[in-house]
């Protein structure tokens, strides 16, 4: 996998401009969706970001050294019992999405006789993390020790940011009636997606994922992000496969012509949708050759009949993810989200990263 910094760079910076009165944090959660968090995130602070969002402890200690030390780092799972001392020591502040996880920090404060920051998630309509709104009025209107916890960040998720539609109007009429509860708090209310409903839903920081790594879907047309991941592999063999014959596990391909099989050394190990056999494509040297076949745990076949014999030679590189089939190519044809495909991408996949992308790099 080929991981374009200059491409992530393009995309971070297009954000900061469409969003010129808000900051840009990064999620970089589930390794900075497949991509590699460990590279990208000092990549992202030396840009200037200094909001960071994982999913949880161990990913956010795992970022701690790897960024500014001014920089924070928010865990959108919060904080279970017991790990109030780990997520203080390594600095990192908990959305604090339930009572149940409010009570635990603010004992853990008390214990420590010191206010330590935190940030709160309140549902306005996603049902999924987050106070209930009902919930989190009587909890600031009755918990005098919540006055005196630095609430850094208050936050909400939009359900369907790309729609555009009454949900998200409706969310963001809901976040904009509770924000006053938290005077001082960094307001933030959109995602990827989020930046293009409004500026209306920018508030004070926008939370990028998939937007910065050239993932999420847009139709706005001033707005064209940069393809970040470029995904290959190579042939292993070439062979003469006659008609009648059957190719892959459960003969679910029939040979309808005399045709020449490459087998590629890729599989759904690797993270390659097993939904495409059959009905996939791959790309070699720009030319588009069909999956026949089930993909296999570590090997796919491509029909090649129709390519010059010099092309398919083993060591030949296989396109899988290229400017003919981007991300959102293959995860369509996968019936899968994009950041779905790239999150499932294993390790046995070795991790590239260049400034910039370049025609040659598919015959490197």
């Amino acid at each position: 996998m080929v991981v374009d910094l200059g491409a992530i760079e393009g995309n971070y910076r297009k954000f900061r401009t469409l969003a010129p009165h808000s900051a840009c944090g990064a999620v970089l959660k589930a390794d900075a969706y497949g991509l590699g968090a460990a590279r990208i995130a000092p990549f992202l602070g030396r840009l200037g970001c200094r909001h960071f969002f994982v999913a949880d402890m161990e990913e956010g200690i795992a970022l701690r050294d790897l960024i500014p030390s001014s920089a924070r780092i928010y865990m959108l799972h919060g904080i279970m019992r017991g790990m109030e001392p780990a997520a203080e020591h390594h600095d990192l502040i908990p959305i604090l999405n339930s009572r149940e996880q409010l009570d635990a920090w603010l004992r853990h404060c008390r214990l420590r006789n010191r206010p330590l920051p935190a940030g709160i998630h309140v549902d306005t309509g996603l049902s999924r993390l987050g106070f209930p709104i009902d919930e989190l009025q009587k909890v600031v209107e009755s918990e005098s020790a919540l006055s005196d916890l630095p609430v850094v960040l208050f936050m909400s998720q939009l359900a369907c940011a790309e729609w555009r539609d009454e949900v998200s109007r409706q969310q963001l009429y809901r976040f904009r009636k509770l924000t006053h509860l938290f005077p001082k708090a960094i307001l933030s209310l959109s995602n990827s997606a989020g930046l293009f409903a409004g500026c209306e839903f920018h508030f004070d920081l926008i939370r990028s994922g998939g937007g910065i790594f050239g993932l999420s879907t847009s139709d706005d047309l001033d707005f064209k992000q940069s393809q970040v991941v470029r995904l290959g592999t190579r042939i292993i063999q070439c062979r003469e496969v006659e008609i009648g014959e059957a190719i892959g596990y459960y003969r679910s391909y029939t040979v309808k012509r005399r045709m020449r099989v490459a087998t590629a050394s890729i599989g759904y190990a690797d993270g390659f949708p097993r939904s495409l056999g059959n009905r996939g494509h791959v790309f070699i040297y720009g030319t588009r050759a069909p999956i026949v076949g089930f993909v296999s745990m570590d090997l796919i076949t491509i029909d090649v009949t129709d390519l010059p014999e010099s092309w398919t030679s083993p060591g030949t590189v296989v396109d899988l993810i290229c400017p003919e089939q981007t991300v959102a190519d293959m995860a369509s044809a996968a019936k899968m989200l994009s950041d779905e495909l790239t999150t499932g991408i294993g390790r046995r996949c070795r991790r590239l990263y260049v400034s910039a992308q370049r025609d040659d790099m598919r015959h490197q």
